[in-house]
């Protein structure tokens, strides 16, 4: 009786242990807004996360009819500890820039604590559109 019991305690700190180590979560960034130029064909956007989001590159951001909406992701991972990881990075700046045939037309900086705000998922999104310059 006494070893079934202590077997059921083992097993339930085992669960609670394992559930209580666990990765940080993934940030979303949503950056949307608009192209002012002649055209829109032939356009891309990269997105770039300061300090780096901790894995592979973002992906592109599509633009169509002269308008864009994506999201790109920050891992908040500042370290890996044995018992329990550091969530402590913060996001400083999101650089979106516009390309043509891999070289860049426009380029904006903006500071996540100024452009975005946290929405109810504690994911972030710009306070306004942004507008890249196409000549």
């Amino acid at each position: 009786m006494y070893r079934n019991i202590a077997a059921l305690v083992a097993a339930a700190a085992s669960l609670l242990a394992t559930a209580a180590v666990g990765k940080c979560v993934h940030r979303i960034i949503h950056v949307e807004g608009q192209i002012v130029g002649p055209s829109s064909d032939g356009l891309t956007l990269r997105v770039e996360v300061t300090p780096d989001p901790n894995w592979e590159p973002q992906p592109e951001i599509p633009i169509k009819d002269g308008k864009f909406a994506g999201v790109v992701y920050f891992d908040a991972t500042k370290s890996e500890g044995r018992v329990r990881d550091d969530c402590s990075r913060i996001r400083e700046t999101v650089v979106v820039t516009l390309l043509k045939d891999g070289h860049e037309l426009d380029r904006i900086q903006l500071e996540v604590s100024k452009a975005f705000r946290r929405d109810e998922l504690h994911d972030y999104k710009l306070r306004s559109p942004i507008a890249l310059h196409a000549p």
